[in-house]
Formats: structure tokens, C-alpha cells, sequence
């Protein structure tokens, strides 16, 4: 018998997943005694290893008689190709216990990118020194695999240490992994100049160049694009996913249209990664209806949902991304009925929709699918699921969800506290940003103002001024919504001059801005500087909001400014053409009111396109009983009863002011019935004390 046909014909088996054929091969070799042969058996392990039946190799290895350095690099090959690099580094350890066999540099090879794999850096660097000593710094192919052992393992300064040395050698894989190391740690102009070293650039090094520079958010990869291009390189299958990618989160439709048609030229268009990509771009270009039709196009052949899920998870992100919730939903429902196996990517995009929704039961039931598919602990669709029932306000679940992950990111941190904050846990979610700043999560200005929030509703100006400094200290002092969120939090807190400050000291001011320091001054009784500074807005030329409005007429509340107020209210319509909200009728009314213009509230009232309701009638109600207006009480108190008859405090209101007015008949008259209804709740108030 050939045995070198017979290797040859086991190792087309595990590359075609001819499984049932590779398996009678197997047991014409046990039948024939051949199987025992150490050069077959390593063969049949690498085959086994290919079906990804990782049992079956670790069992046909460990009942090998005889085995021998190959025989244990195969195994833990398989192990580290496999997905399984602890069980690589285990066998692999496992061996040099034993003494049977001495490590060569296939060995370190693999084990090096079992290292990587699991950032096990200490045993990288154990191997490192190992080989040195053993004079294996020859080997180009080691020397690739501990460099990128080290970019893996977050070690670049190592990693360009190795690279020095190697740099006479170095092949396009040496440069390649240096290059991809720079990206991974954010060093954008790094890897490009030294890609700009190179001296033999393939399709590798460009394609490397490419797609760190899309990863990074740079869209210098359009012109990498164009230079490849240029310099006669052809474009691949793995070019036009990272340049479509670039145009995708810039927006650059004009540019994914050109890249689309060299994709129909270039004969890729039957790539499910190149379609897959250009759907992404078309959706996140605001160009949905072209993303559908192309999907439409090349879902529908002979392949499976299976074989195209790619495909259908970025039609299914494009429809989320557009919160076209329904289709998103029963894309979803068509994958699950396929009995395709969804992945992380599908899984996201499922949650997303719930959060659109906030929707319970379709969360419940995609949860179910998450812990059917084993996903629950996978950290990128696990912190989502945090998020979700965060955002539902089901906290106890959300925590149970949090502290079961293994590895906790941003979105789950981020979800968790902001959840805490919209169900008014304020202590909770202070406790929770300490965490994160403790255990050295990155925070973002978006979790700081949602911080700032919190403080502000605790009027904790103790708490704010520390989170103020941290702002300082991480540099988001200058950002938008870290400035707004400060104004507001000094505001709320007492401490206006100092919002006042902060607003004299930003240069590029929006309208939010603007606002935040308008209501900042209402709430606190500066109603002149309220004044004054929306005056500036208008000629700065920035159109105030409906909330811009409501804080200067706020202002001219609480300082009985009438005509002003009056002549605020009426630009609203004839300048900005914004309507009037029901917020706004209640300032004026209530402006109104405590200025005793009765006669002006009764015609705002008949002109305004809302019904009045308990609290327009209650400003009505407190008024008279002020200016000792007796003629309105009585219509007053009928529409008050008949909108809220079983409020407490509408009797306990009217009590008040039929006794100021010394209405005894009424007064007693809405006693006995106050009584029927039972006697109100006492309120309670706190306040921070410096210690």
C-alpha cells in the first residue's frame, strides 16, 4: 500500500468535508493496521481536525503508542485552529512535563499564536527566550509568528524590538504584522509611514493598509484605494469590503457608487462579503431602497439563508439603522424559521429593534433565542442585552445580566447606568460611574453628561464638582454636551454664576447651549441676564426651540415681566413659525394671572387650540383668591371638579381660597366633600449639607 497516496487522499478529505469518506478511509486503516503508523496517524488527527471534530483528533492522538514531536505539534495545531488555544497551550505544557519530546520551531510557531490568541504574554515571553537560547533566531517563520504574538498581545514595543532585528530579513509577512500592531494600538500615522518603507508591497500589504485605515475611521483608506489601484495592484475580495466600509460611516455615496461598478467589472459581484458590504454602505448612505434591491437580487438564488447570513445581517442592520422596525422583525422571524444558525452580528441587530420598540415580550423572546444559541455570554451581544432591559427599567434583571458577563464593555457599563438614572436610582448609578473610573472602563462624554445629570437631580453640587474635574482631567471640558451638562448641573444646584462662566468661556455655542444657560438663569431668578442672553441668541442668528422659549418665558414669570413676556410669546409664530405648546400657555397664563390681567388670561384661554386643563384652571384659581376676584371662582371650581373630581388637592384649593374670599357657604360645602374622599398625603423634601 502507497502510504503517500493514502496521505494524500486524507488530507483531500478534510479539505473538501468529504467526512463520510475520510471516516471509511479510517477504517480501512484500523482494519488494515495502518492506523497506528505515526506518519497516518498525524494525518488522520489534521483530518478530524478539519471536520473541527476536535474529540475524535484528541482521541485518536492519545491512543497513539508512539508519538513524536510531530505527533504533538499536529494536536495542539488542531487545538489552536480550532478555537480552543488554552486546550493548545495545556497539551503544549502538557509535554515538556513529560520530557518525551523536545519543542522545534513548528512547535513554538503554533503555540506563539496560541499565546496570541489568549494574551498569555508571560508564556510568549518564556518561549521567546527559549528559542534564543536554542540559536532558532534564524527562522523567519518564528520570528513572524512571535511578532505577532506580541502585536496580539497588546506589546508593541516588544513586537518592534523583534522587528528591528528581523528588519534585513523581514518578508511582506513581518511588515504586514508590524503595520497591523500599529493600527490595533490606534498609531494611524505609524503604520502608514512605515508601510511607506516598504519594499516589496503585494496585495497583503495593501489590503493590511487599507483596512486599518477603515477600522480607524480614516478615510485616507479611499486614497490607498486609489493608489492600489494606480500602481497596477488589482482589487480583491477583501479590498472593496474595507473601502466600501470607509464610505459607509463617512457617507461617501458618490465614491460607493464607483467602488460598486469596479465591483461588477471586476466579475466580485457573486461575493457575498462584497454584496454584503455594499448593502451596508447603501443604508448607512441614507440609500435604503438601493440596499433593498440589491439584496432582493442576490438573496434569492438557490443558496441558503445559511451559506448567505452576512448578506441577510446587513439588510437586516440597514433596516434597524432606519428604525424600519416591522421588516426588521420579520427578517429576523424568516432567519430563525430557516433554521439558520444566527451569530452575534444577527443577534445585535435583533436586540436593537427591541430597544426601538421597547418592546417586552419580543425582548423576552429574543433573549430565549440568545441563551438557546449560546450566546448570552458573548460580551457584545450580552452588554445589549444589559442595555435593553435597562432601557425597559427592569434593573434587577439588567444587574443579573451585568454581573454574569464575563468581559464588560462600554455599551453594557453605559446602559446600566443610564438605566439607573431614567428610573431616578441616582446613588446607584454615582456608585456605578465610581466603578468604571475605578476599574479604568473608558468614559466618554455622553456617560459624563448623563453623570452631570444625575448630580443635578440630586442638587449635588459637591458630587458635580468632581465630575467637573474629571471632565478637565480627560479633556471633555470642551465638548458640547459635557458643557451643557455642566451649565445645567451648576444651574439646578444654586451655583448659576458659575454656569455663567462656563458659558462666557465656550466659543462655538448651539442652540442647546444656548438654552441650558437660559433655563439655567429662569430657574434660579435672573431674569434680566435670561433676557439678555436670549436676545444675543436671535442675533447670533441661531433659531431658539420650543424649550429655549419655555426657559425666557419662565424667566418672565418669575419676575413679572408681562410685556415682555407678551412680546416673546408672539414671536414665536411670526418669526421662528413655531407653535405654542401647552408648557408655553401655562407661563403666560400663570403670568397672567399674578398680575391680576383677568381679562387677557380669559382671551389667551378662548384662543389657545388646547383644552385647559387642571393646572391653566389651578394659576386661574390661586390668582382670584390674590387679587380677591370673586366673579371667576365659581366657573373655575366647576371646570376644576369636572376634570379631576377624586384629586385631593383640587378641594383642599379650593378650601384655601373660598375661605380667603369668605366664601363660608362654598367653603363648607367642598369640606364635606373633601372628607368623603379622604384627608392628603404630607410631602417631604431633603436638602445636601456640607460636612
Amino acid at each position: 500500500m502507497d502510504l503517500k497516496h493514502i496521505v494524500a487522499a486524507i488530507r483531500h478529505c478534510g479539505r473538501v468535508q468529504a467526512l463520510k469518506q475520510g471516516k471509511s478511509f479510517h477504517s480501512h486503516l484500523i482494519k488494515t493496521g495502518y492506523s497506528h503508523n505515526v506518519y497516518i496517524a498525524c494525518n488522520l488527527v489534521s483530518m478530524y481536525a478539519d471536520f473541527t471534530f476536535l474529540i475524535d483528533a484528541y482521541k485518536l492522538f492519545d491512543e497513539m503508542p508512539v508519538k513524536n514531536i510531530v505527533t504533538w505539534t499536529t494536536m495542539v495545531s488542531a487545538y489552536t485552529s480550532n478555537g480552543k488555544p488554552r486546550e493548545a497551550i495545556k497539551l503544549y505544557t502538557r509535554m515538556l512535563d513529560s520530557k518525551s519530546e523536545v519543542p522545534n520551531g513548528f512547535m513554538y510557531s503554533v503555540v506563539l499564536k496560541a499565546c496570541g490568541l489568549v494574551g498569555e504574554i508571560e508564556l510568549g515571553k518564556l518561549i521567546h527566550n527559549r528559542f534564543s537560547r536554542e540559536n532558532l533566531d534564524y527562522d523567519i517563520v518564528l520570528l513572524n509568528a512571535l511578532l505577532d504574538m506580541y502585536v496580539k498581545c497588546g506589546c508593541l514595543s516588544d513586537a518592534r524590538k523583534v522587528f528591528d532585528r528581523i528588519f534585513l530579513r523581514a518578508n511582506s509577512t513581518s511588515w504586514n504584522t508590524m503595520i497591523s500592531g500599529y493600527f490595533k494600538e490606534g498609531l494611524v500615522e505609524e503604520a502608514v509611514n512605515l508601510f511607506n518603507q516598504m519594499p516589496d508591497r503585494n496585495v497583503v500589504s495593501w489590503n493590511t493598509i487599507i483596512a486599518g485605515l477603515a477600522e480607524n475611521g480614516s478615510s485616507r483608506a479611499l486614497q490607498f484605494v486609489c493608489k492600489m489601484h494606480r500602481e497596477g495592484i488589482k482589487l480583491d475580495k477583501f479590498t472593496f469590503p474595507c473601502a466600501l466600509k470607509t464610505c459607509s460611516y463617512a457617507g461617501f455615496l458618490v465614491a460607493g457608487k464607483q467602488i460598486h461598478c469596479y465591483v461588477l467589472k471586476s466579475g466580485l459581484e457573486s461575493s457575498c462579503f462584497a454584496v454584503s458590504a455594499l448593502v451596508d454602505m447603501y443604508s448607512n448612505c441614507n440609500g435604503l431602497d438601493d440596499a433593498i434591491r440589491l439584496f432582493d437580487q442576490y438573496s434569492g438564488g438557490t443558496g441558503s439563508i445559511c451559506d448567505s447570513l452576512v448578506l441577510w445581517n446587513s439588510m437586516l442592520s440597514g433596516y434597524v439603522v432606519h428604525e424600519k422596525n416591522r421588516a426588521a422583525v420579520n427578517m429576523i422571524a424568516q432567519i430563525h424559521h430557516s433554521g439558520a444558525s444566527v451569530d452575534s452580528y444577527t443577534l445585535s441587530s435583533a436586540l436593537k429593534v427591541c430597544i426601538n420598540l421597547l418592546n417586552v415580550r419580543l425582548g423576552i423572546q429574543v433573549h430565549a433565542l440568545i441563551v438557546t444559541s449560546g450566546h448570552e455570554l458573548d460580551f457584545v451581544v450580552g452588554s445589549i442585552l444589559v442595555d435593553l432591559y435597562a432601557k425597559l427599567g427592569n434593573m434587577k434583571d439588567a444587574f443579573k445580566l451585568f454581573h454574569r458577563l464575563p468581559k464588560k464593555d462600554i455599551v453594557a457599563w453605559s446602559g446600566l447606568l443610564m438605566g439607573c438614572a431614567k428610573m431616578e436610582l441616582n446613588s446607584l448609578a454615582l456608585s456605578l460611574f465610581r466603578d468604571m473610573v475605578t476599574f479604568g472602563v473608558e468614559v466618554d462624554q455622553y456617560i459624563v453628561s448623563n453623570v452631570l445629570k444625575v448630580c443635578s437631580s440630586l442638587a449635588s453640587i459637591g458630587t458635580g464638582k468632581q465630575v467637573h474635574a474629571f471632565c478637565i482631567k480627560r479633556g471633555y471640558e470642551t465638548e458640547q454636551v459635557t458643557i451643557t451638562a455642566l451649565i445645567d448641573m451648576y444651574s439646578k444646584c444654586g451655583e448659576v454664576e458659575d454656569g455663567l462662566v462656563l458659558f462666557g468661556c465656550v466659543a462655538d455655542r448651539d442652540v442647546v447651549c444656548w438654552t441650558g444657560i437660559i433655563v439655567g438663569c429662569a430657574q434660579n431668578g435672573r431674569a434680566n441676564e435670561a433676557l439678555e442672553i436670549f436676545r444675543q441668541m436671535v442675533q447670533s442668528g441661531l433659531k431658539p426651540n420650543e424649550v429655549t422659549y419655555l426657559g425666557v418665558l419662565t424667566a418672565c414669570r418669575h419676575a413679572g415681566l408681562v410685556v415682555e413676556a407678551q412680546t416673546i410669546f408672539g414671536t414665536m409664530k411670526c418669526d421662528h413659525r413655531l407653535e405654542p405648546q401647552l408648557e408655553h400657555y401655562y407661563c403666560m397664563v400663570d403670568l397672567l394671572c399674578q398680575a391680576g390681567c383677568f381679562k387677557e388670561v380669559e382671551k389667551l384661554i378662548a384662543e389657545m387650540p388646547f383644552k385647559p386643563d387642571k393646572t391653566i384652571w389651578s394659576s386661574m384659581l390661586g390668582a382670584c383668591g390674590t387679587h380677591r376676584n370673586t366673579g371667576l371662582v365659581s366657573t373655575i371650581a366647576e371646570n376644576l371638579l369636572a376634570n379631576c373630581p377624586n384629586d385631593p388637592s383640587i378641594y383642599v384649593m379650593l378650601s384655601n381660597t373660598y375661605g380667603t374670599l369668605g366664601m363660608w357657604d362654598s367653603l363648607s360645602q367642598v369640606r364635606e366633600a373633601a372628607k368623603k374622599l379622604g384627608v392628603k398625603a404630607a410631602g417631604t423634601s431633603w436638602i445636601e449639607i456640607s460636612s
